[in-house]
């Protein structure tokens, strides 16, 4: 066992601490990463900008912000939506209002037929693809207790709550559920209604019976979770929760006018500069993209995948010709209306005559590009403009 995993054990153990893999960041695999999704979001500053940023677990407060802002996972933690998913089997015919766990008061409410379910972190924690989930379970709306935003600790969270309110919200619209999370910021008439703990539902024997009847559910909120896996090479724990809800989602309606801008995803294009080196697919953090070729190497294809990437621009880094392009604010359909895997690319492979390197084969072509502007510059100590030295060494490396 790493220490890394022996770390993950006992974070899910001691839920205060949050797990933070520098080598799974974006910053770790390309130094022309731009992003700052972590520190960006930290309350309280624990997570220091660098390359890769840096978490000061002295600091860190657990409000758990990181996890689901993070696009590749790098900070791990047990947060509260299994916990979640569990509460809303119980709920039937009731809207639910999730509270943070340092809403100074809980039991309080505009309606007493809502049940309250509080969390132990901050519900920005929580992430766009919880409560996609939780309308795959069937819950028509939930309610974010937001009146205590202005006197938290967290309180320069609130704004993500509702970024990450709104975000679902257009993405369910493609379900025509365009308000089905809903940002209450201000409480007039106060009642007491229920308010369970998130990892103690009450359960009483009528509970009982009526979860016998509902065991299909249960097991979807089971199964939904039980799809968010570890794997080193795939988008964020809030992506492959989205991603799961949607398999259990009926068929979307007015998906063509739903945009996809702030999600991560994007659309990827391939020109016919693209020599087939396989250094896009190798770099990919996500597994988005994948390079295949046959028993016999004379043949490939690169496979797409929208729904896995992350928009990060890696691939685009990396890519020596400047083969890629990547549309950052795809539509809805575009994405998850795709038969994947998507052939982006394909053709014949043969080898270069000098470095015998495999590449694309073209019409009249011998060598490779880099082999081909050597034997122009023999004395040349320079590369060409296209051949950025940066692309050339994390290419290098990726094939090391």
């Amino acid at each position: 066992m790493s220490l890394f995993d022996a770390a993950e054990r006992f974070a899910s153990i001691d839920r205060s601490q949050v797990v933070f893999n520098s080598k799974h960041c974006l910053h770790a695999q390309d130094q022309h990463s731009s992003c700052t999704a972590c520190f960006d979001v930290c309350p309280v500053n624990a997570i220091t900008p660098g390359k890769p940023p840096v978490l000061m677990l002295e600091s860190c407060q657990a409000c758990l912000a990181c996890i689901p802002a993070c696009p590749v996972g790098a900070f791990r933690a047990d947060d509260d939506v299994s916990s979640l998913l569990n509460c809303a089997t119980h709920v039937e015919g009731l809207g639910i209002e999730l509270i943070c766990g340092l809403h100074p008061r809980p039991a309080t409410s505009e309606n007493s037929e809502n049940i309250g379910i509080r969390i132990h972190g901050c519900l920005a924690g929580l992430g766009s693809g919880a409560y996609l989930t939780l309308s795959a379970l069937g819950q028509e709306r939930v309610f974010l207790r937001m009146d205590a935003c202005g006197d938290c600790k967290w309180g320069s969270l609130a704004g993500e709550i509702e970024c990450q309110a709104e975000r679902a919200n257009r993405f369910l619209s493609a379900w025509d559920k365009e308000d089905s999370v809903v940002c209450v910021s201000q409480i007039d008439a106060q009642v007491e209604r229920p308010v369970w703990d998130v990892k103690n539902p009450p359960l009483s024997r009528r509970d009982l019976f009526r979860m016998l009847g509902r065991q299909g559910q249960v097991a979807m909120a089971r199964a939904m979770e039980n799809g968010v896996t570890t794997s080193k090479r795939q988008p964020g724990r809030d992506r492959m929760r989205l991603l799961s809800a949607v398999s259990h989602l009926p068929g979307y309606s007015s998906a063509s006018s739903v945009r996809l801008n702030g999600f991560g995803f994007a659309a990827l294009g391939i020109s016919d500069d693209c020599t087939a080196c396989g250094t896009c697919a190798k770099a990919c953090p996500t597994e988005a993209l994948r390079f295949e070729k046959n028993q016999e190497e004379t043949a490939f294809k690169l496979v797409f995948s929208p729904k896995n990437c992350i928009s990060c621009d890696l691939c685009v880094h990396v890519c020596v010709p400047a083969a890629i392009t990547l549309e950052h604010d795809p539509i809805f359909e575009s994405v998850f209306s795709a038969k994947e895997p998507v052939v982006v690319n394909s053709g014949e492979l043969i080898r270069c005559e000098r470095c015998k390197a495999i590449m694309a084969a073209r019409s009249g072509l011998r060598v490779c590009a880099l082999c081909e502007y050597r034997r122009k510059h023999p004395f040349g100590s320079m590369l060409p403009a296209e051949f950025n030295s940066q692309k050339v060494k994390a290419a290098k490396e990726l094939h090391s």
